[in-house]
């Protein structure tokens, strides 16, 4: 487990994880992508989308790993630590936003997050709710520029790889 104080007092907080996309569970698969050393802190349930530290890289970065990438990476930086990322979470009513950011545009974002296809249950007020009140977590409304911004400025050569991601891929190391 990571050593983020942060992130332990969000597991202990008795809400349903999985309604804002943070699910967690003692047996998550690794993939092909999934960086050496990479802690994982949750997950969508879904395509197998995981969020993570790399603490060789931070203790603090938050990650996004796709085994199925619309973007450029497998595993994309989505925030600087942990409070932002909830603040992000926060803004979006969930994490899967957050993920999609690197191949969309603003106006794309700002659909998705407008979707009636977004339906937003009890559990998932709840959640938000905690989060504001356990944390006192602002929301981020420039969450989409902000994780743009920073991926754009991401060195992603530092990010850690097994043999099997380049042999799946078949590049060089």
């Amino acid at each position: 487990m990571t050593r983020n104080d942060l992130f332990h007092r969000f597991c202990a907080l008795p809400f349903s994880k999985d309604a804002i996309g943070l699910g967690w569970n003692d047996s998550y698969v690794t993939y092909f992508c999934t960086p050496v050393g990479a802690k994982i802190i949750g997950g969508l349930g879904v395509d197998g989308i995981q969020f993570c530290f790399i603490p060789t890289i931070s203790s603090d970065v938050v990650f996004a790993v796709s085994p199925m990438p619309c973007g450029e990476h497998y595993v994309e930086p989505i925030a600087s630590n942990f409070r932002e990322f909830l603040s992000f979470v926060l803004f979006c009513k969930g994490a899967s936003p957050l993920e999609q950011i690197c191949w969309m545009v603003e106006e794309q974002f700002l659909e998705l997050l407008n979707s009636e296809d977004r339906k937003h249950c009890s559990a998932e007020e709840i959640a938000l709710n905690a989060l504001r009140k356990e944390f006192g977590i602002e929301i981020q409304s420039n969450a989409y520029q902000y994780v743009k911004n920073f991926q754009a400025n991401f060195d992603y050569s530092t990010i850690p790889f097994s043999e099997e991601y380049y042999d799946t891929l078949g590049i060089e190391k």
